[in-house]
């Protein structure tokens, strides 16, 4: 392969990208909107819960969206460049997937234990689930560097 050879993306791959950087952008609008509130409101008081649903929906439904128009995008630009775009999966894309699954769920299996802490010492709700989010978005978050990683050849699964 030449060096300015690019390998195209799929579409698992552009996945993974895209939830890459979503997951991180909506828990910090998440946080943009919760941690101000801290400095003035007792923690029982905080409206927490709407701000991390519409977090957590807006990183559903945008992770689905934003992989439909980049899949859109990048069909164009392989079509104006006269090249096929690759939108199959094959085993070796199943076995990132998986790598990244098993990252994803090691992370928030054992952030589980944090949670189940907080739970058994009756800290107030407020931080049970803001610990709860947070180990899914970090755990989401690392399943995808890794999956990128791998696709990238840094890392193997």
């Amino acid at each position: 392969m030449e060096i300015d050879e690019r390998i195209p993306m799929n579409t698992s791959e552009r996945a993974a990208w895209i939830a890459l950087v979503l997951t991180p952008v909506t828990v910090a609008g998440y946080l943009v909107v919760v941690v101000p509130q801290l400095a003035g409101t007792a923690v029982g008081e905080i409206g927490w819960q709407v701000p991390m649903l519409w977090s957590m929906g807006i990183n559903f439904v945008g992770t689905i969206v934003v992989t439909i128009l980049v899949t859109i995008v990048a069909g164009i630009g392989a079509g104006l460049r006269h090249q096929e775009l690759e939108t199959g999966t094959d085993e070796r894309d199943r076995g990132i997937d998986r790598l990244g699954g098993r990252v994803a769920l090691g992370i928030s299996a054992a952030g589980l234990l944090a949670v189940l802490v907080l739970a058994m010492i009756e800290v107030d709700v407020f931080w049970i689930g803001n610990a709860a989010f947070l180990i899914g978005a970090i755990g989401a978050t690392a399943g995808a560097i890794a999956q990128v990683g791998a696709y990238r050849g840094v890392l193997r699964g």
